[in-house]
């Protein structure tokens, strides 16, 4: 009961009671939680160096070498996802199995799987106000209760979680294959009704004018004068039939590289990744905004003319249709290229 009431007492509190720093984050929210999950103060280390000179909040010492974990607390209300990349460094550089990036209100969980970027290895999201569940703290003690560390039993629920997220990254992977292939195919078939209207549009006008010419031929035949669709005193008022066509959504600007690196959405020189159904970890292409194009191979292309060179080099086009290149290119951190578009036209107006 007094466990119960302890676990209950961390999940209810606010930043007034923690405070905005993370020391106090480490202090009264992650050191309480690990002793209720059998730490000691004693086999916590604090503010311990890893080999690549960072400085990590918590290392957990006596565990089995290939069970290590390293804890990094942040500000109550910081954003973890601004320090993905730090945990991954500290992560690689201690070989450390479980990775524990917190603020005071959640709690990520890491762990480096085979062949899955570093971002996409997150094991667990846990809310810390969720502790209070009971299945949300037995999440909590398989990963990290100290006897399951010891034991190594945390290698099992390791691997258990790996199946589960692999199955979860096919499925994802399959499912934006089909729809990806049916925008493209949208697209597509938006391009071609677009020439077509262009041409319908060329073949209106040209009837009008045949149409003008040969009324005022008629009244060529009679001496008189003819001003096309404006009424006279001698000539019928004629009304000018047009052809209402469905109003057209307002396109959205087009984004350039130069204004995503502008917004701070990407970097100047910053890696993308060719993505199609899979990531292709060996298609990188660099930002060179000044440019507005992608580094490929020492040449540059745009962002959908290198994109469509890809999908037929891997063999998912066969035509020569454009693509909406954007669609295609991954950051290192999992974020499309499209939605950093998406996310820039709203911040412009384009999108309501």
């Amino acid at each position: 009961m007094e466990m119960k009431q302890e676990i209950e007492r961390v999940a209810k509190l606010k930043v007034q009671d923690v405070g905005p720093t993370e020391e106090n984050v480490k202090m009264k929210v992650m050191v309480p939680l690990l002793e209720l999950l059998g730490h000691k103060r004693e086999g916590l280390e604090f503010e311990y160096r890893t080999c690549g000179g960072g400085k990590i909040d918590i290392f957990i010492k006596n565990v089995p070498h290939d069970c290590k974990v390293i804890i990094d607390t942040k500000n109550y209300n910081e954003n973890l996802n601004n320090y993905i990349e730090q945990i991954k460094e500290y992560t690689f550089d201690e070989s450390a199995l479980l990775a524990v990036i917190a603020n005071g209100t959640e709690i990520r969980i890491y762990s480096p799987l085979r062949g899955v970027a570093f971002e996409r290895s997150l094991l667990y999201s846990i809310k810390i106000q969720d502790l209070r569940k009971e299945s949300v703290w037995s999440t909590l003690s398989d990963i990290l209760n100290i006897e399951n560390l010891k034991n190594r039993d945390v290698l099992k629920k390791i691997d258990e979680r790996e199946r589960q997220i692999k199955d979860a990254m096919t499925k994802e992977d399959q499912l934006r294959q089909k729809y990806e292939e049916k925008i493209e195919n949208i697209n597509s078939d938006i391009k071609t009704k677009e020439e077509e209207i262009k041409q319908l549009r060329k073949e209106e006008k040209s009837l009008a004018e045949e149409l003008e010419t040969n009324i005022s031929k008629i009244w060529d035949t009679l001496g008189l004068p003819f001003e096309p669709f404006i009424s006279h005193p001698l000539i019928p008022t004629y009304k000018k039939t047009t052809v209402k066509y469905p109003s057209e959504p307002t396109k959205a600007r087009r984004v350039t590289l130069q204004e995503l690196v502008n917004a701070g959405l990407v970097k100047d020189g910053q890696t993308l990744y060719f993505y199609h159904t899979r990531l292709f970890q060996d298609e990188q292409a660099k930002i060179i905004a000044s440019s507005k194009k992608l580094l490929y191979k020492n040449k540059n292309y745009s962002v959908s003319g290198l994109a469509k060179e890809l999908l037929i080099k891997y063999g998912f086009k066969h035509d020569d249709h454009g693509v909406a290149g954007p669609l295609y290119w991954r950051t290192e951190d999992g974020k499309l290229l499209n939605d950093l578009n998406e996310e820039l036209r709203k911040q412009r107006g384009d999108r309501r």
